[in-house]
């Protein structure tokens, strides 16, 4: 895990997810506090497993995941698994409600990177919700409708940026390893990609999950 962190060429922001965590382990420390200020500890002991269950299922979910490249991988964290995917395989990159990568006919996501559901469906449908059209619009709402227009056309968002940086990235692996772009090597390179389940992380959910119910039943 050091050596591939150190490997790493870039670590992509998350744009999904964080807020909602973070809130959400705010909320677990205060109900534990809750639980243990004011109730018996036959009470607060289940309380206080549930919530440490809950606060680790929504690090897994919520903030852990996250989308990492180094100049020969790039790496997709999930909720229970890490998948490696090495770039030179990658043919398609696409951020929609969630990161989506294709690669030797196979494809993988990632929740970490997302774009908002109003801006997916504009870019689906190539409309950016002018109102050049509207009836009524005088000539300054026109003009300012045509510079706000000519901006989001110009301007290239999170998302966007992703999406060619990785699929540049891919295109630097090819050119390395000698591979032509939609070739029987780049889809043939696909079969390589790497799993890796979160063995301790569900080892230690698992524990939470058996100590609640035997707090339950003390």
């Amino acid at each position: 895990m050091a050596q591939a962190a150190a490997e790493e060429v870039e670590r992509f922001r998350p744009t999904n997810g964080r807020v909602m965590g973070v809130l959400g382990l705010l909320l677990c420390l205060v109900v534990v506090a809750v639980f243990v200020l004011s109730e018996s500890p036959h009470v607060a002991v289940p309380g206080v497993l549930a919530c440490a269950a809950a606060a680790l299922l929504i690090w897994m979910a919520l903030l852990r995941p996250h989308v990492a490249a180094t100049r020969t991988h790039l790496h997709l964290q999930n909720l229970f698994e890490r998948v490696s995917i090495p770039l030179a395989s990658i043919d398609t990159v696409v951020v929609r409600r969630y990161l989506l990568v294709r690669a030797g006919g196979r494809k993988f996501i990632c929740p970490a990177i997302s774009r908002p559901l109003r801006k997916t469906m504009r870019k689906e449908t190539g409309w950016r919700g002018s109102t050049m059209m509207a009836p009524g619009v005088s000539e300054d709402q026109l003009t300012t409708a045509l510079k706000t227009d000519v901006k989001e056309h110009d301007d290239l968002n999170y998302p966007d940026f992703v999406e060619q940086r990785i699929l540049g990235l891919a295109a630097d692996d090819r050119a390395r390893r000698g591979i032509k772009e939609r070739s029987e090597e780049e889809y043939a390179l696909g079969s390589q990609v790497e799993r890796h389940v979160r063995w301790r992380e569900l080892g230690v959910l698992a524990l939470l999950v058996v100590a609640f119910a035997v707090s339950l039943l003390a």
